[in-house]
């Protein structure tokens, strides 16, 4: 009985990793190329890579995510910023208690403008350091390499958005928000 009862929680679990790494090989090689898309499931995409990680830190997750109907979008690109800001969300919570450890992802649409959102209960960030976070190299964490987030931040350049950072300072999380426009021919059908 113990035997059959650990093969199907190792089942279970080989079913799961599956579901991320298909998810992940969905995005992989994929570049530039818009296609129309539900905003929320490549919310859900990006948390589904991150679950494991996130789950293992005992982080809390919550998703705020509005309602938008399907837009013409570079998902791949979108997914992978995101997927880097939640990476690093959950790595700026390593040192914060665990029970207070925090993400939250969100998403809003208002007149020509979405916003995605990726915040965090974690270190939080020096004043000095917002000007640079984005910058090529710059890093604060002993094993980083300084290219995530400056590559998140010239992805949303290249489709034609910001990527924003907001932090009360040192031990009070940060707010990272990638903001996309809404193409003119979708702004009728798109905001409610």
């Amino acid at each position: 009985a113990t035997l059959l009862d650990e093969a199907a929680q190792l089942r279970k679990r080989v079913n799961h990793i599956k579901a991320i790494v298909a998810t992940q090989q969905s995005y992989a090689g994929v570049g530039r190329i818009t296609e129309f898309a539900d905003v929320a499931d490549l919310v859900d995409d990006a948390l589904r890579i991150s679950a494991e990680s996130l789950a293992r830190q005992d982080v809390e997750v919550v998703r705020a995510c509005e309602t938008i109907p399907p837009m013409l979008l570079d998902r791949a690109r979108i997914v992978l910023v995101l997927v880097n800001l939640i990476t690093n969300a959950r790595a700026a919570m390593e040192s914060v208690p665990p029970g207070s450890r925090r993400l939250t992802v969100g998403l809003t649409a208002t007149a020509g403008a979405l916003s995605l959102s990726v915040g965090d209960t974690g270190e939080g960030i020096d004043e000095e350091n917002l000007d640079r976070i984005f910058g090529h190299g710059f890093t604060t964490r002993p094993d980083g390499h300084g290219f995530g987030l400056h590559s998140c931040a010239l992805a949303a350049s290249e489709m034609g958005g910001t990527l924003r950072v907001h932090s009360d300072g040192r031990g009070h999380g940060a707010v990272f928000t990638l903001e996309l426009p809404i193409p003119d021919a979708q702004q009728g059908g798109a905001i409610r």
